[in-house]
């Protein structure tokens, strides 16, 4: 069987994670029947997301520790988020959707891509997700610096354990102007290539991530935001045992531990609701095994050739991710009737596949060229090769 390119089931669990969300928000105006059975069961948009975190933390480790730079790894990751999300920004501001009551405040939290830990309102809803990914490459890039980064496993135990006991957590509690200003000032470290300001960035960095992801954000995520960085860091304990580099008995220490914190947090969230009953229990286990059970099975199957409308739904899932909820609010007032979800499921895949074509892609190509332009040889300092390990 000839080999797929890229990562293919990767693609398909991507996939699979953005038509959970997909489904999640739509269903709120379409196939509401169905909605109000499977949401008793199952919290798609949470196991969505959640597929896509554990996703994130298999890959960006690996892809960062292979070039072994950090200036390629954060100079990769401008170019593959920033350029969607910028149009989404302006455009949900140009059609209306988003007016906030102090423009310059909000660009600049939009502008860090946490403003979601920064207590500012989002452009659109789904940036969230986004906000959470930017902790978890501050924190990578904190323990790569170190020569921590295969901590991993550690990581992950000492986030949940964190979780558990400091739960729920009193965010809202960091400003926009300082987080900015340390967040800047660090990435200007850490791509200094001088290991010394390199390490020194890395630790304002680290130490930036886990305030905001402690003491930021809106009280939603009071009960798990410690355990969505530690989802991620269970990926990477994931891939590290995948590819040989450690043996399994560290996912099989990590991943109950980290599920159980899970639960116990979610069950708490529950039980301060007054909602710890055995239906929504069940909800929050069949959550769990959903996107959990998802991943496992992508794993267990990826020498599988995955079906190509699956692969490429899942190549063009961050535009799916980041378009569909704006599409959702301009086609709103066509969606009156179920059959309707033909069309906006139709709409959604061409913009998307426009915007992976002409957004995307460009700014991947641009990534690679500033990375190839900016370590050519004589260009980098010794000091920053000295950073791989």
């Amino acid at each position: 069987m000839p080999a797929q390119p890229r990562m293919a089931w990767l693609d398909g669990l991507r996939a699979v994670a953005v038509l959970l969300v997909l489904y999640a928000h739509v269903s709120r105006y379409v196939l509401t029947d169905v909605r109000a059975f499977t949401a008793e069961w199952l919290h798609a948009g949470p196991a969505g997301v959640m597929l896509f975190f554990l996703v994130s933390g298999y890959i960006i480790p690996a892809s960062l520790e292979r070039h072994g730079s950090l200036r390629r790894f954060w100079v990769g990751r401008a170019g593959r988020l920033l350029p969607l999300y910028a149009l989404v920004s302006v455009a949900v501001v140009a059609l209306g959707f988003f007016r906030p009551a102090d423009p310059v405040t909000a660009t600049v939290a939009h502008a860090t891509m946490v403003p979601f830990l920064l207590s500012e309102p989002l452009a659109t809803p789904v940036f969230w997700t986004l906000a959470f990914e930017m902790v978890f490459y501050l924190l990578v890039t904190s323990l790569f610096a170190v020569r921590l980064h295969r901590a991993d496993a550690v990581t992950a135990v000492l986030l949940t354990v964190a979780a558990v006991i400091t739960a729920p957590l009193a965010p809202q509690a960091i400003r926009t102007p300082y987080a900015a200003l340390v967040l800047a000032a660090g990435l200007a470290a850490v791509l200094s290539g001088r290991r010394r300001v390199v390490i020194a960035g890395a630790m304002v960095l680290g130490g930036l991530a886990l305030a905001l992801v402690t003491a930021g954000g809106q009280p939603s995520h009071a009960w798990d935001g410690l355990l969505i960085v530690a989802v991620m860091f269970t990926g990477t304990t994931i891939h590290r045992a995948d590819t040989g580099q450690t043996g399994w008995w560290p996912v099989a220490i990590v991943a109950p531990v980290v599920a159980a914190g899970l639960l116990t947090n979610w069950f708490a969230e529950l039980a301060s609701l007054d909602a710890l009953t055995p239906r929504y229990m069940a909800r929050s286990v069949i959550t769990l095994v959903v996107f959990a059970g998802a991943f496992a099975v992508g794993l267990l199957t990826r020498r599988w050739r995955t079906p190509s409308w699956l692969a490429g739904l899942g190549m063009i899932s961050y535009s799916v991710y980041l378009t569909h909820y704006v599409l959702l609010l301009v086609m709103r007032p066509l969606l009156v009737h179920d059959a309707a979800v033909i069309a906006y499921a139709g709409t959604v895949l061409i913009v998307s596949w426009i915007t992976h074509r002409y957004v995307e892609l460009p700014g991947q190509r641009w990534a690679r060229r500033m990375s190839d332009v900016w370590e050519k040889p004589g260009r980098v300092p010794p000091s920053h090769a000295s950073l791989r390990g």
